[in-house]
């Protein structure tokens, strides 16, 4: 399967972080999934633009993230009126990742800007986090159809194709979410849950966590782990 050219450039900055992983650290690196790992750091898409700056590393005047970065560069020299300029036509590009999007409203929120109510408050994604036996189950769904799923024993799904199913999975895990929203509050902090199931709603205005969320969206989550696992091992198969 073919993946978005902006799904891609996100692998390529997943294949950046793995290539700082030198050997000579091995020993020192948190395994997938843990709380210190940066990979499901990056799953909640709610980097600084300090951060940013650090992450991107492209030259590509087409790289949507390339764009983030000039913006980053111009806050930093004091210019946050066009930093914010350069983001908001970033936000035009058509077919825009969400994580990108994320990212974008991320740099936005730093730089004092705000977004409207209704945009504000649309569910861009949806991070999952269950406990298991010897670490936590992660698993991050995306309202562009991507997803990535970081099992306990530190292994990975990282689903860049467009499917019509995978998508409606999706879209169904951060529908159930919503429906439970009132009990949702802000999140700054995504160091791994002290307990407990918890399921983080992604907005352009922030972060918002479910502790114990309801049943049905534990079998969401559960319905697309499922449907990912099998997509992998026949995509291994074939």
């Amino acid at each position: 399967m073919k993946s978005a050219p902006t799904g891609e450039s996100m692998k390529k900055l997943l294949l950046f972080f793995s290539m700082l992983m030198t050997p000579f650290m091995k020993a020192q690196t948190p395994k997938l999934g843990a709380d210190a790992d940066p990979i499901r750091r990056m799953l909640f898409a709610s980097p600084s633009m300090k951060e940013q700056l650090q992450l991107i590393k492209t030259d590509d005047p087409a790289n949507p993230l390339k764009r983030l970065a000039d913006a980053a560069r111009l806050a930093t020299a004091g210019k946050k009126a066009e930093a914010k300029a350069h983001i908001h036509e970033m936000l035009k590009l058509p077919n825009l990742e969400t994580r990108v999007q994320l990212w974008a409203w991320s740099a936005l929120r730093e730089l004092g800007e705000e977004p409207d109510e209704k945009s504000g408050t649309e569910v861009l994604g949806a991070v999952f986090e269950r406990p298991m036996k010897t670490g936590y189950d992660t698993l991050a769904a995306y309202q562009d159809g991507t997803a990535r799923y970081l099992n306990f024993s530190g292994s990975a799904i990282f689903w860049e194709a467009r499917d019509a199913a995978i998508q409606w999975l999706c879209q169904n895990l951060m529908s159930s979410a919503l429906s439970a929203s009132s009990q949702a509050t802000p999140r700054t902090d995504i160091s791994l849950p002290k307990s407990g199931t918890q399921i983080t709603l992604l907005t352009r205005s922030g972060m918002y966590v479910i502790p114990d969320p309801p049943q049905a969206v534990i079998r969401g989550a559960l319905a697309l782990i499922v449907e990912l696992i099998e997509r992998d091992k026949k995509s291994k198969a074939g």
